[in-house]
């Protein structure tokens, strides 16, 4: 091996480390980045900050675990949760929470239609409003709104369950409730209620008694037994709210915790896939100066020849090689002329050769 090739041969081994090495900082540092983002995931999602508000998964103030824990912890009480439209509720002799409703969305016939339906199962429906935040709110909460007569045009929630909202100060009430009981008696009442076939559907003007700010104050537990009567099975809906169902991988997932295996079979999976796209080490590419120039079998003959034979001798080593093969083929006076020019000193050994060919193609030869 050249001088070269061996300094550009230790260089290289020299240079793999570092390629692998910068390799397995990237590797290192993208893994730490994806567990620190699975981990502040993780942490949002125990604390409840990605789910709406009033919602039973949510651990802060606004939401409504601490009422759910609580009701599921005490015997003889079955508390679940639903992640499918209500329309899809078979249950009966329930107590369905639906917390957190927007008014607007009691202006939906179809949505009126599928709580009535609940309630004359047997099922006892509460409906909690509450009211948008400022960066949610697209229009005042009001089931009036003027003509083009000037006279107030009623809103579906008032021509079906006759049902008038006021909004003021930021809080919600009952303007009108034609044939709406009130839960406990008072002059201005935050809650009235109705029976529809074998249920009943009660309607709150805030869902602020549910949240888990109110169940640490305290001084609450007489309205929520109130709201949730008698039964003995309490459904959450959290379909009202966008949390549903997704069928996806995704949802089983998250469902089944396995966001760990999942980054574990991502991590293989990008090993493998820089397992089969680049060597290990990686080779070495050697450069144009640094290719060897290799011999030919002829400029290797021809150097065994000069280091071997003398020049003297050459000649004739060549005219006796050929004569093992061909001395049947020649009459003897050729072979005598041949190997007399073969000695003769006087003759280079291309002359020679040359001569020797004249000799054993002259007529009468091959």
């Amino acid at each position: 091996m050249t001088a070269p090739t061996s300094a550009a041969f230790q260089s290289a081994r020299r240079g793999r480390p570092n390629r692998v090495g910068y390799f397995v900082v990237a590797l290192a540092l993208a893994a730490a980045f994806a567990w620190t983002a699975l981990r502040l995931l993780g942490v949002q999602f125990a604390t409840g900050d990605f789910y709406p508000e009033y919602s039973s998964l949510r651990t802060d103030p606004l939401g409504a675990k601490l009422l759910y824990d609580s009701l599921a912890a005490l015997p003889g009480i079955a508390v679940t949760r639903g992640y499918v439209p209500l329309a899809f509720y078979q249950g009966d002799a329930s107590t369905v929470l639906l917390l957190g409703l927007r008014p607007l969305e009691l202006d939906d016939a179809e949505f009126l239609t599928t709580l009535e339906k609940t309630a004359r199962r047997g099922n006892r429906v509460v409906v909690a409003l509450t009211l948008p935040r400022i960066d949610e709110d697209t229009g005042p909460a009001k089931n009036t709104a003027p003509s083009r007569t000037g006279s107030k045009e009623k809103s579906l929630l008032e021509t079906t369950w006759h049902i008038r909202l006021r909004r003021e100060n930021h809080r919600i009430s009952f303007d009108a409730a034609e044939g709406w009981t009130p839960v406990r008696p008072s002059a201005t009442p935050s809650a009235i209620e109705r029976t529809f076939g074998k249920g009943a559907i009660a309607v709150y003007a805030t869902s602020s008694p549910f949240s888990n700010e109110a169940m640490v104050i305290g001084g609450i537990l007489e309205a929520v037994t109130a709201a949730i009567g008698p039964n003995t099975s309490i459904y959450f809906d959290e379909t009202h709210l966008g949390i549903g169902e997704s069928g996806s991988v995704i949802g089983l997932v998250r469902r089944y915790r396995l966001m760990g295996l999942a980054f574990g079979l991502a991590l293989c999976a990008a090993l493998s896939i820089w397992k089969h796209s680049s060597p290990f080490p990686p080779p070495h590419t050697a450069s144009q100066q640094e290719r060897m120039i290799g011999r030919t079998s002829f400029s290797g003959l021809a150097t065994l020849l000069c280091r071997h034979v003398p020049p003297r001798e050459l000649a004739s080593l060549c005219w006796h090689a050929w004569l093992k093969s061909n001395r049947n083929q020649l009459p003897p006076e050729r072979v005598q002329r041949a190997e007399a020019i073969a000695r003769d000193p006087a003759l280079n050994p291309l002359a020679a050769v040359r001569e020797i060919q004249t000799a054993i193609r002259a007529k009468g030869a091959l």
